[in-house]
């Protein structure tokens, strides 16, 4: 089983952003804000989930999918560059930078398809967690 680590180091109202390292394999990750779990708008609690293969039904193509996820269903990693891109579900890519004056991850086709080729095709148990010091939490003023 692999073992994935989603380190979240910013909350904000334009996005829950954080780095995503599984084996040699690191980049960084795009979600919605917290909104306490709410469906399809917010990001999912911290905590450990079993990662399986799956397809991403808006694009067709193999992805990966969390599993047990308190009240919530269909939460998949997936190419996303920002908030607009995911519904509760996770995106990923190489850079962090802005896009259309919203914060985002750039080259998520790149990073994603790293990302398949070091998970190939096997389970996989995500943690994530907060970084301990330096979070970023920024309230809307």
């Amino acid at each position: 089983m692999k073992k994935i680590l989603l380190e979240r180091f910013g909350y904000t109202p334009m996005g829950t952003f954080g780095t995503l390292k599984v084996g040699e394999f690191e980049c960084y990750t795009v979600e919605r804000p917290w909104l306490n779990n709410k469906v399809a708008e917010s990001c999912i609690p911290e905590g450990k989930y079993t990662l399986m293969p799956d397809r991403y039904n808006r694009g067709g193509y193999n992805a990966y999918k969390l599993m047990d996820v308190p009240d919530r269903s269909q939460i998949k990693i997936h190419v996303a560059n920002t908030t607009d891109n995911v519904i509760g579900c996770i995106g990923l890519g190489k850079i962090l930078t802005q896009i259309d004056d919203k914060w985002a991850v750039g080259y998520s086709k790149k990073a994603f398809g790293e990302f398949m080729e070091e998970m190939n095709g096997e389970v996989g148990e995500i943690n994530i967690f907060s970084v301990q010091q330096g979070i970023l939490y920024l309230e809307e003023t």
